[in-house]
């Protein structure tokens, strides 16, 4: 039944005219994904953008007690809010993040708007969510703080980059990513519930290097995940392997 109103709101989406703004074409980027998953977790709008007193915030859904944030890019433009919310109110949060793990592109040309045909690239996993939460370190393993992922089918359309080199993501922009269907829900309410992000196989105790290499986060990404993890209380520090800080799982 969710996947079919997802649906549902996709196709209205679709065919809803595309609005400019002074802000260009970035800024524009993911809109009608912001929009759909808001109706999507909460379709009466009167809940939407509601203001919190005191402050400038606006939160993207309020109903009561519970807020809810739709973030769809990086996390750290949302920290303050989400400081106000855990210190200065009693609010339960939940964060709601998409992941396209499944991707179509097309590429658009800036001048005439030609649509290219759309080919299947690379997905987006689960995992990349710890890094993100990096930001927030202080605020893991709070009740009041909650994460869902949506996974989805998306189609993303690129605007070329306007000169005649082959390397058309060289200075590209995203145009609009729009959402197709929700493939499935996870929902990460305790600490336990990130447990699933530990990769398989990985030894304990382990090196960042290690975790990097099983889980397929590179650098500091690989470094923020670990950090994540160890604040949800599924890590340890344990005795440095070599020269190289290491961690157990709990």
């Amino acid at each position: 039944m969710n996947q079919t109103r997802f649906k549902r709101l996709c196709m209205e989406a679709a065919v809803k005219e595309r609005t400019g703004g002074a802000d260009g074409f970035g800024t524009l980027a993911e809109k009608r994904l912001h929009a759909v998953i808001k109706k999507y977790i909460c379709p009466n709008e009167d809940f939407h953008e509601a203001p919190i007193d005191g402050t400038r915030f606006l939160a993207d859904i309020r109903v009561g007690n519970d807020i809810v944030e739709v973030q769809t890019g990086a996390f750290y433009p949302m920290k303050k809010k989400i400081d106000h919310y855990l210190q200065n109110t009693e609010c339960t949060v939940t964060v709601v993040h998409p992941v396209a793990t499944v991707r179509r592109l097309s590429w658009v040309d800036p001048e005439s708007f030609e649509i290219g045909n759309a080919r299947r690239v690379v997905g987006e996993r689960a995992e990349s969510i710890l890094p993100e939460l990096y930001c927030l370190l202080p605020h893991l393993g709070n009740p009041r703080l909650r994460f869902r992922l949506l996974l989805l089918e998306v189609h993303d359309f690129r605007l070329q980059n306007g000169t005649r080199s082959r390397d058309r993501k060289k200075g590209s922009v995203r145009y609009e990513r729009m959402p197709i269907a929700l493939l499935e829900e996870l929902d990460l309410n305790t600490p336990e519930d990130f447990r699933r992000f530990i990769p398989e196989g990985l030894p304990s105790p382990f090196t960042v290097k290690q975790f990097s290499t099983r889980s397929k986060l590179r650098g500091r990404d690989a470094y923020s995940a670990v950090r994540v993890l160890a604040a949800l209380g599924l890590f340890v520090p344990a005795e440095p392997i070599g020269r190289a800080m290491a961690f157990e799982i709990v």
